[in-house]
C-alpha cells in the first residue's frame, strides 16, 4: 500500500469539511481499501474554531431625509425585539429560527439522513448543527449583517468517515458572503475562505492549507416537490472551487456545481451537486419551525 493511500482519508475529510455551507453539499466521496472493502467507522471530532475577523463589502443603501424616518414606538420597538432575537440574521429564504430543524434525505454518491436545527441565536450571528445517521455531529457559526449571512466555520457531509481520524480546523480568511438578504434574480454573489488544518490519522499527523472559492447566481422561482411538501422555491445556482493541499501529498483541485432550491419562510428544500466524484442529491423530508 502506497503512503498516499494511507492519506485518502485525510483528503476525503478535508473535501467535507470545506463542502459549501450554502445547502447544496459537495459530493462525498467513499473511500474503499485494496481489497475493495470500503473505509467506514465515522470516529471524528471537529472543533469549533473561534470566530474571525470576516470582511465583506454591501452597497450602502441611500440614505433618507431625517424628517422621513419614522421611529417606531418603545411598546412597538419591544414587540419587534422580541419577536426576531437575531434581527441582523432575518432571512426571507434562511431562516434564522431559535429551536428550527429539518431532517433531510442524502442519495447518489453517498446515502443516509441528517437533521440541521438552529441551537442557538446572537443579536448579530447564530449556531447551527447537522447530526448524521453515519454518526458524525457538524457544529457551525454564522455572522449576519442586515440580513446576509456569512458562514464562519467548516462543514461537512455524511460520508465523512475514516478510521481513527481527527481533524481540527482554523480560519485564516473569509470574505464576502455566504447567502444574500435579498437574492433577486440574477444576482450574483461570492465567498472566499481559507481554511487551516490540524490533521491526525493514527500515528500520522499531518498540516492542511485549503481555499474554497464559492461563486453564486439567483435563476428565479420554480416549483418544487419534495417528501416535505410541495414549495414555490428560489433556485440558486453555485460553483465551488477547492484548492486543498496536505502535507505529504500533490496539490489538490477539483471543482462542484449545483443547484439548490430555497422556500420562502422554510428555507433550504432540495439541492444537486456534480463534481468529479459523483453526483449527490438532498431532499428536504420534514420541518419544525416555532
Amino acid at each position: 500500500m502506497s503512503k498516499n493511500f494511507h492519506l485518502l482519508p485525510l483528503l476525503f475529510l478535508t473535501l467535507a469539511a470545506l463542502a459549501c455551507t450554502l445547502g447544496g453539499l459537495l459530493p462525498s466521496p467513499q473511500g474503499q481499501t485494496e481489497s475493495g472493502e470500503p473505509i467506514t467507522a465515522p470516529q471524528i471530532t471537529f472543533e469549533v474554531p473561534q470566530v474571525p475577523t470576516v470582511e465583506f463589502t454591501l452597497p450602502s443603501p441611500a440614505t433618507p431625509a431625517i424628517d422621513s424616518i419614522a421611529l417606531p414606538s418603545p411598546t412597538a420597538l419591544a414587540a419587534t425585539q422580541a419577536a426576531s432575537p437575531a434581527a441582523e440574521c432575518q432571512n426571507t429564504f434562511y431562516p434564522v429560527v431559535p429551536g428550527a430543524q429539518w431532517e433531510y434525505q442524502i442519495s447518489g454518491t453517498s446515502s443516509g439522513t441528517f437533521t440541521r436545527s438552529i441551537v442557538s441565536v446572537r443579536e448579530d450571528g447564530f449556531d447551527d448543527q447537522d447530526v448524521f445517521s453515519a454518526g458524525v455531529t457538524r457544529q457551525g457559526s454564522w455572522t449576519c449583517q442586515q440580513g446576509n449571512l456569512i458562514s464562519l466555520t467548516p462543514a461537512s457531509t455524511a460520508s465523512v468517515t475514516a478510521s481513527d481520524v481527527q481533524a481540527n480546523f482554523t480560519v485564516e480568511s473569509n470574505t464576502g458572503i455566504t447567502f444574500p438578504a435579498d437574492p433577486q434574480t440574477g444576482l450574483e454573489w461570492t465567498q472566499t475562505m481559507v481554511y487551516l488544518g490540524q490533521q491526525k490519522m493514527g500515528d500520522i499527523n499531518l498540516d492542511s492549507r485549503n481555499e474554497m472559492r464559492l461563486s453564486c447566481k439567483a435563476i428565479g422561482l420554480e416549483k418544487v416537490s419534495v417528501a416535505a411538501g410541495d414549495f414555490e422555491a428560489l433556485r440558486v445556482d453555485c460553483t465551488t472551487q477547492l484548492s486543498i493541499s496536505i502535507s505529504g501529498m500533490p496539490a489538490f483541485d477539483t471543482t462542484v456545481s449545483g443547484s439548490a432550491w430555497y422556500a420562502p419562510g422554510v428555507g433550504w428544500v432540495k439541492s444537486r451537486d456534480a463534481g468529479e466524484m459523483g453526483v449527490t442529491e438532498v431532499v428536504l423530508l420534514s420541518y419544525t419551525i416555532p
